[in-house]
């Protein structure tokens, strides 16, 4: 477990879509006045050099945000950048993003910038009010995570695993909040962890929105985990509305073999979603399909 290292994937496809809708349910929990908590269970280090170190191996993010920054200064693939991915371009590349210095691009001519992972991108849009915990195992890892939000007192570090520290913070007792879930899957207790923690984290805080990351693999171990998230969704707790969203950046019978851990896409559970979300997804789900040669699917089930 303590092998995996988010930063040879920062950036990727995987990350794209995980993120905008980070973005987006962050900032419509932003919309009201009152405070709001954010847990993220799998933290990762919190911010990647993309030129350098693990990220620059692979390179995965030259086929994620690297081409959707690409597609957007081309105003491909013919038509305006969805307003969910504008959002979310702007936070990691742009004026919202202060420790961003170059744009993002697949170009050796071009330094990119470092890539700003979930915790960061938490940090960015917490107001003065609100709170977050990032839970982090890796040592290496947390170190860096430490480093760069020790000095923000809305933010709470810990060196452990998220699977079995979230249900101390909940409910938090500003009663609102999300809680983020994007575990590793490298080992196989992940798969037994993940359901576990989320029926007794729903029961505790039911009106919480939850977004709940997984790979789509060709020989995943297992490949019922989207459906036994989506029945959780209304098994557990008070009935919630909920999605299943997932992109796809090949096919599944033959992904191709620079493909991290034979994966042909991913995926999010998402519990709560905001009520915007649908339209958004609809119109962002199209546009990263083309520019990442893919398909997508929306599954939208109201409470």
């Amino acid at each position: 477990m303590l092998s995996y290292r988010h930063a040879f994937h920062a950036g990727n496809p995987a990350d794209c879509l995980k993120h905008a809708a980070l973005v987006f349910c962050l900032a419509y929990l932003a919309r009201k006045e009152t405070p709001f908590f954010c847990a993220d269970t799998h933290a990762g280090a919190g911010l990647y050099a993309l030129d350098e170190g693990f990220a620059a191996l692979n390179r995965e993010w030259e086929q994620g945000i690297g081409r959707l920054y690409a597609a957007e200064k081309q105003n491909a693939p013919g038509q305006i950048l969805p307003a969910m991915l504008r959002r979310y371009l702007e936070l990691v590349t742009g004026s919202a993003a202060p420790l961003l210095t170059a744009p993002v691009l697949p170009s050796a001519s071009t330094k990119p910038a470092p890539y700003p992972g979930s915790p960061e991108i938490i940090r960015r849009m917490l107001r003065s009010r609100d709170t977050a915990v990032c839970f982090e195992l890796h040592p290496g890892d947390f170190a860096a995570l430490d480093t760069l939000l020790r000095r923000d007192r809305r933010i709470t570090v810990r060196q452990e695993d998220g699977f079995g520290g979230l249900l101390g913070f909940l409910p938090p007792p500003c009663r609102r909040g999300l809680i983020l879930i994007d575990p590793p899957y490298e080992v196989k207790d992940d798969y037994h962890l993940l359901p576990e923690t989320l029926s007794r984290a729903f029961k505790r805080f039911s009106t919480g929105t939850y977004i709940v990351w997984y790979p789509l693999m060709r020989s995943s171990p297992a490949p019922e985990l989207p459906l036994e998230l989506t029945a959780l969704c209304t098994s557990c707790g008070p009935r919630g509305s909920y999605c299943r969203v997932e992109l796809y950046t090949a096919p599944p019978d033959a992904p191709p073999l620079n493909s991290p851990r034979g994966m042909y896409g991913s995926g999010l559970v998402i519990r709560n979603p905001p009520w915007t979300l649908k339209a958004a997804l609809e119109a962002a789900l199209p546009y990263l399909a083309e520019i990442f040669s893919g398909d997508w699917l929306l599954q939208w089930e109201e409470a």
